[in-house]
C-alpha cells in the first residue's frame, strides 16, 4: 500500500527522534575522536616559530636575494646558520620531533605540520635541526652501537647527514636502481652512482640505498648503508646547479670498502626505512608547500589592496576576488588534508595513499598560488630583489623531489582500483 503523504517537518521531526533514540545513529567513535585544536603547549611552540620566522628568517631575505641575483648560491653563510642554530637551542627549537629520552621535545606530526608551514613562508633555506627525515629513518633502522656513532651526533648539530637514493637512470622508480652493495667477509664493495644528492659538499656521511648481494646464495635487495666522507672509493664527482640558486651533488662509489657494522637495518629490508624518511618528507614539503601558498597569496593582497589600475584598485577586480576566493579555499582544503594525513601517521596508520594524495595536492596549489601573485604585481612580480621568483623555482622543484607529481597521482590510482584504500 501506498504510504500517505507527510510534510517536511514531520519527517524531519521523525528523523531527530529516531537519531535520538538510536545509540548507533547517537553515538559514532568516528566523530567523537576528530578534533582541531592543538594542545596549548603545542600552540605555543607554533607561535614561536612564527616569531623566529619573522624575526630572524624574514631580514636575511634581503641579502639572499642580492646573492641569487649576483649568481651565487641561495646559501646562509657559516656566520649565519650558527647564530641560528645557537637561537633555535636558546628558544627550545632544536630535536621538535626527536624522543624525549635524547633530548627532545617529541611533538606529534600534527605539531610538526604546523610549524613547518611557518618555514615555509620564507625563502631563507632553514629548517629547524636536525633535518627531520633522515633522523625518523636513523630512529627506525638503526641499532644501538649505530645510535651513539650517528644518529646522538647528528641530533645535537655535530654531523651534516645526506641521503643517497636516487641514480642517473633510477629516481622516481627505486625498483631500478643499479648501485650494488657486494659482501666480502666483514664488509661490503660498493659501486655505482648517486645523483641529486643535498648537502654533498659538506656531509659527514650519506645513507645510501643499494641493490645487495650478500655473497652466500640468499636473498639481497635494496639495503641501507652509512658510508662516511672520505672513505677510500667515494668521491663527489660534480656538483649540478638546480633552479633557484640551489644546488646538488653527484656521488661516485668505485669499490668503496664499507665496513659491516654500517649496514643499517636489515639486508634486503632498506625499503622500509627509506619509506618512512620520504613519507616524513612528504609530510613536511606539503607543509612548507602551504607556507608558500599563504605567503604569495598575502603578497597578492597586499598589491590588490594598493595598485589602482583603471579607477579602481585591483581588490575591486572581479578576477582578483575570485582568485583570492580560490586560492584560500584551497590552501584551507589543503591544510586540513595535511592534518588529517599528520594524525593517521601519529596514530601509527599507513599513510602512503594519503601522503601521495597531499604531496601533488600542496605543491600544485602553491604553484597556482605562486603564479597568480606573480601575475597580480606585473612586472614587479619579475624582479629578481622580490621574493616571488625563488618561490616559483622553488615549487617547481618541490613538483619532482621526493617523487614527481604524476608518480603520486598513479600510486592514488592505483591504490583506490585494486582495493588498498578507500574514500
Amino acid at each position: 500500500p501506498t504510504l500517505p503523504p507527510r510534510s517536511s517537518a514531520a519527517l524531519a521531526c521523525r528523523g531527530l527522534a529516531l537519531a535520538a533514540s538510536s545509540p548507533k545513529l547517537r553515538s559514532r567513535a568516528f566523530c567523537s575522536g576528530v578534533s582541531f585544536r592543538q594542545p596549548e603547549e603545542h600552540t605555543m611552540i607554533r607561535d614561536l616559530a612564527v616569531r623566529f620566522v619573522n624575526d630572524f628568517l624574514m631580514p636575511l631575505e634581503p641579502a639572499l636575494l642580492e646573492r641569487e641575483a649576483s649568481g651565487k648560491l641561495l646559501r646562509l653563510a657559516p656566520e649565519e646558520q650558527t647564530t641560528l642554530k645557537e637561537k633555535c637551542k636558546e628558544l627550545g627549537l632544536w630535536g621538535l620531533d626527536l624522543p624525549e629520552e635524547f633530548g627532545g621535545v617529541n611533538l606529534p606530526n600534527t605539531a610538526l605540520v604546523m610549524i613547518d608551514e611557518e618555514l615555509g613562508r620564507t625563502i631563507v633555506p632553514f629548517t629547524f635541526p636536525p633535518d627531520s627525515p633522515n633522523l625518523h629513518m636513523m630512529m627506525e633502522a638503526c641499532n644501538d652501537e649505530q645510535r651513539e656513532r650517528y644518529m646522538l651526533p647528528y641530533s645535537r648539530g655535530e654531523t651534516v647527514s645526506a641521503i643517497g637514493i636516487s641514480e642517473p637512470g633510477a629516481g622516481a622508480d627505486p625498483r631500478r636502481m643499479q648501485c650494488k652493495a657486494v659482501k666480502k667477509g666483514d664488509f661490503w664493495l660498493l659501486n655505482g652512482t648517486k645523483i641529486w644528492i643535498t648537502r654533498g659538499d659538506v656531509m659527514d656521511h650519506v645513507i645510501l640505498m643499494a641493490q645487495a648481494d650478500p655473497g652466500d646464495g640468499s636473498s639481497g635487495g635494496i639495503t641501507a648503508f652509512f658510508v662516511d666522507a672520505g672513505t677510500p672509493g667515494l668521491t663527489v664527482s660534480r656538483e649540478i646547479r638546480m633552479l633557484g640558486g640551489q644546488v646538488t651533488y653527484e656521488l661516485v662509489l668505485e669499490d668503496c670498502k664499507v665496513p659491516d657494522a654500517n649496514l643499517l637495518g636489515k639486508v634486503g629490508e632498506g625499503f622500509a626505512p627509506m619509506q618512512t624518511r620520504l613519507t616524513r618528507r612528504r609530510l613536511e614539503m606539503a607543509a612548507w608547500s602551504i607556507g608558500m601558498a599563504r605567503r604569495a597569496m598575502d603578497m597578492m593582497i597586499q598589491q590588490a589592496n594598493q595598485r589602482v589600475l583603471f579607477g579602481s584598485k585591483l581588490a575591486d577586480k572581479q578576477a582578483i576576488q575570485w582568485w583570492v576566493a580560490e586560492l584560500a579555499t584551497k590552501i584551507h582544503a589543503t591544510r586540513l588534508m595535511a592534518l588529517d594525513c599528520a594524525w593517521k601517521q601519529d596514530q601509527g596508520m599507513d599513510v602512503k595513499t594519503e601522503a601521495s594524495m597531499l604531496k601533488f595536492s600542496a605543491t600544485e596549489v602553491a604553484t597556482e598560488a605562486i603564479d597568480k601573485s606573480m601575475q597580480a604585481w606585473g612586472a614587479m612580480g619579475m624582479c629578481k630583489d622580490m621574493p616571488l621568483h625563488i618561490l616559483a623555482s622553488e615549487i617547481r622543484t618541490m613538483r619532482i623531489y621526493d617523487g614527481p607529481s604524476e608518480v603520486h597521482r598513479m600510486v592514488v590510482a592505483r591504490s583506490l582500483l585494486k582495493g588498498y584504500w578507500t574514500l
